[in-house]
């Protein structure tokens, strides 16, 4: 999220989680003071999370106090140590099939597809989720996803949460809250099925 009136949307179409990129070369970038400063609308009892990308221990440390976050999401070659030093407050992404998921948890499982994934990438993606949630990890299933697909996933990976960004987007960094509260909508059918 980059803008007020788009969290404020988000959490009354009722999110669990907020999420700010905070990493300088993203579309949907915001600096540590804006994150700080929208996370003050986020109320009690809807997460803020700040994404990082490369970002040391210690920088994301910093960051979440910073910014009074409540979890980061680390990529990189420095998230098994952001976990190991911050616990449940990291979750650590891995894109598959590449990297292999550490100990963490909750893990993030996210997958760059290019352009237009197939169905078949989709469900491969999908299943690689559900089999590391009954293997018992909490999995914050990314990629691709959107309001047309997002009751799909839920269904066949069962994950314990779902991340969007440009699936929802207006423009880069600017949300469509119509489709902000269909996929809010959807994934919450998903978990019905």
């Amino acid at each position: 999220m980059t803008r007020p009136d788009d969290v404020e949307q988000a959490v009354a179409a009722g999110a669990d989680m907020i999420g700010f990129i905070i990493v300088p070369w993203s579309p949907r970038a915001v600096d540590v003071q804006t994150a700080g400063g929208l996370r003050r609308l986020v109320p009690r009892g809807v997460e803020a999370v700040g994404v990082l990308v490369d970002e040391t221990v210690g920088g994301a440390a910093r960051i979440l106090e910073e910014a009074g976050l409540d979890r980061v999401q680390v990529y990189g070659p420095h998230a098994e140590e952001t976990r190991e030093l911050l616990g449940e407050r990291a979750i650590v992404a891995c894109r598959r099939p590449t990297d292999e998921p550490g100990a963490g948890d909750p893990l993030l499982l996210d997958r760059a597809f290019g352009d237009e994934p197939t169905a078949a990438e989709l469900d491969a993606h999908w299943r690689e989720a559900a089999a590391l949630g009954s293997a018992g990890r909490r999995v914050l299933l990314a990629g691709a996803l959107g309001p047309a697909n997002v009751a799909e996933a839920v269904r066949t990976a069962r994950p314990w949460a779902v991340d969007v960004a440009r699936g929802v987007e207006r423009e880069p960094g600017v949300k469509d809250h119509s489709k902000v509260t269909a996929f809010i909508r959807a994934a919450r059918e998903g978990t019905t099925a």
